[in-house]
């Protein structure tokens, strides 16, 4: 009984990831990327001088999964956060469940922007649903993509628009 109390407990422990990095033409370039810099202490991994490092996602996004780090395993033997949490429902709580099922209902961005973005709007989670299923080469996923930004060092953005009504 005592050695499922502590399984138990281990299961719920802070969880460390390896993160996935995206390299888009946008993002900053080598050491002067943040995500570059996150991506390289949380990878081990070096940092490449002359490539973009554009964002650095956690969660469960097919074309962006975190995997769960293990000690004693390998990098080819880490299971997706998306496995771990379908394996280990109760971490998202019941009414997390009840709503999304065994998914993450959110992907936490860390971007790095060299370059002025698009602006971007994205539609509710019905209508994401809807575009996704009749046009998947254009709307890459089914998610609502709600969004909250937090800068980490100085940023400018323009946010808030006014209704033309």
């Amino acid at each position: 009984m005592e050695k499922e109390v502590v399984n138990d407990m281990k299961k719920h422990l802070p969880l460390k990831l390896r993160c996935s990095v995206k390299h888009y033409d946008w993002g900053k370039i080598g050491q002067q990327s943040e995500v570059a810099r996150l991506f390289s202490l949380n990878s081990g991994l070096e940092i490449e001088a002359d490539k973009p490092y554009a964002e650095l996602w956690m969660g469960t996004h097919e074309s962006g999964p975190s995997f769960v780090v293990e000690s004693g395993k390998t990098d080819a033997e880490y299971i997706t956060l998306n496995t771990w949490i379908s394996e280990n429902p109760s971490v998202l709580g019941e009414k997390v469940v009840k709503v999304w099922g065994n998914n993450l209902p959110f992907l936490f961005k860390v971007l790095s922007v060299a370059k002025a973005l698009s602006i971007q709007a994205h539609p509710d989670k019905e209508l994401a649903r809807a575009l996704h299923t009749s046009h998947p080469n254009l709307y890459k996923d089914d998610n609502h993509k709600p969004e909250m930004a937090l800068a980490l060092t100085k940023f400018e953005a323009l946010c808030g628009f006014v209704s033309l009504q």
